[in-house]
């Protein structure tokens, strides 16, 4: 299976974030925007309607994914498809379809990594796309590198969210082989000689699989 695991900023909601709206933006997230109390990462599942007149895609209605990658130079960041597993031949091409990703968020409680959310089936890019949206008379940018089908993705609940012994991301520089290292992607694949790596994988891709408790894609925060 494709698959990848993206460190986000931890939100309750990811529907943007807006005056008034109790959603805080978790400290310690890895990602750069959140000292600024703003992350690119703020929609990622949120559902918008999109149409496609160059065929690309279905019209339909998608979420948008976000994850910040690094690099020195903002215009040289690009996510190393290569790096998925079966895709070791895709250096000169800027995308991969049918991936699972896994977005992944410090949780601002208990501390440790959870698993926030996913999409199944999703295309990822090599480089950061743009859609544009318009609110009102205001029209803004959004940046994403997945994109998916909104009936294929899934947000998990915060309380869900809290269940460490199902949703825990393990990081190297915590002592474990596996997980998370200095980067926020994690392009995981088994290994023949790592039975807990690929145990933990063949669990939470079970889990995934399984999942059909609630979704809170549906649910937006309270305004204030």
């Amino acid at each position: 299976m494709k698959l990848i695991f993206c460190n986000i900023a931890w939100l309750n909601y990811y529907k943007g974030i807006y005056p008034g709206v109790d959603d805080p933006i978790s400290s310690g997230s890895g990602t750069s925007a959140s000292k600024n109390k703003d992350v690119c990462e703020k929609y990622n599942f949120e559902k918008v309607m999109l149409n496609f007149s160059d065929g690309s895609f279905e019209d339909g209605e998608y979420c948008l994914g976000f994850v910040e990658t690094k690099a020195s130079n903002r215009k040289k960041n690009q996510l190393h498809i290569e790096k998925i597993e079966g895709c070791e031949d895709y250096k000169d091409k800027d995308m991969v379809e049918d991936v699972l990703v896994i977005y992944c968020a410090k949780h601002p409680a208990h501390g440790f990594t959870s698993i926030v959310g996913w999409y199944k089936h999703a295309t990822v890019y090599r480089y950061y796309q743009e859609a544009e949206f318009r609110s009102g008379d205001e029209i803004y940018i959004q940046e994403y590198n997945a994109i998916a089908k909104a009936e294929n993705c899934i947000l998990l609940p915060r309380r869900e969210r809290s269940n460490r012994a199902r949703w825990y991301v393990p990081r190297k520089q915590k002592g474990v082989a596996y997980g998370f290292g200095q980067g926020n992607v994690w392009f995981a694949q088994k290994e023949e000689d790592n039975e807990y790596l690929n145990a933990y994988l063949d669990r939470i891709i079970q889990q995934i699989e399984e999942y059909e408790d609630e979704n809170w894609l549906e649910r937006y925060p309270a305004i204030s």
